[in-house]
């Protein structure tokens, strides 16, 4: 029995099918549908805005709506169901899972970017991220498992009358020192890299350091490594923060 549930939606067609689906379920079981939209607070360089873009393969490069809560709300009413929406600001999966715990939904369905290869290891999975973090159960939805063309026939009749519930941030004790605690690991981490290469490129090992590995000195790939080390460090500290 599903009391509450849980959809992230972003206007492309994946969120959506998974709101569709929650409200599918919710009709049946006399469930409410907790639909958010998370604005991060970290805006995508331009470059990796590009890399998003090109990331979904397959996918609409532009959302189908830019009100996607209004839309969920809209269908909800249709099939009888009583929907939250909520805009958040922070990160997707930490705002999903936080909004997860607190309102003790019993599930949280989630659309699956279909990000592969490098564009998944760079951006990260949202879906996967969920699925390891939270402790409900999350039901993934691949993109066109659910046929969405009854609710986009919602859209020419939308209005502004939605309510939406902005969740103010609050100062958390908890959520702080757990952010402090990874932070400082990552900030460990990399002072050991950057020590490493430093020592190993001192004075007394200069001969190490001139060392040749595949024709180029050692010294040069430990300043790469540092670099591509630092750029992998910063986005997993923003992807987790």
């Amino acid at each position: 029995m599903y009391k509450k549930i849980l959809v992230a939606v972003d206007g492309y067609d994946p969120s959506l099918e998974a709101a569709k689906r929650a409200i599918e379920i919710a009709a049946q079981y006399g469930s409410q549908v907790v639909v958010i939209k998370v604005e991060e607070e970290i805006p995508l360089l331009h470059m990796e805005q590009k890399m998003e873009e090109a990331s979904l393969k397959g996918a609409q490069q532009k959302p189908l709506t830019d009100k996607p809560l209004e839309l969920v709300v809209a269908y909800g009413q249709q099939r009888g169901v009583s929907v939250d929406a909520r805009l958040e600001k922070g990160g997707i999966t930490a705002c999903i899972l936080k909004i997860a715990e607190d309102d003790a939904v019993d599930l949280i369905i989630i659309g699956d970017s279909g990000r592969k290869g490098v564009h998944k290891w760079y951006f990260g999975s949202v879906a996967q991220a969920v699925s390891e973090g939270a402790h409900s159960p999350v039901l993934i939805m691949k993109k066109g498992a659910v046929d969405i063309s009854d609710m986009l026939a919602l859209l020419p009749a939308l209005t502004e009358s939605a309510k939406l519930k902005e969740v103010r941030p609050v100062f958390q004790p908890a959520v702080f020192k757990q952010r402090f605690n990874f932070s400082f690991g990552l900030f460990i981490i990399f002072a050991i890299i950057y020590f490493g290469a430093v020592l190993l490129t001192s004075a007394p090992m200069k001969e190490t350091a001139a060392m040749i590995v595949m024709g180029l000195p050692l010294a040069i790939w430990l300043g790469w490594g540092l670099i591509i080390s630092g750029v992998v460090i910063t986005r997993v500290y923003l992807s987790k923060t």
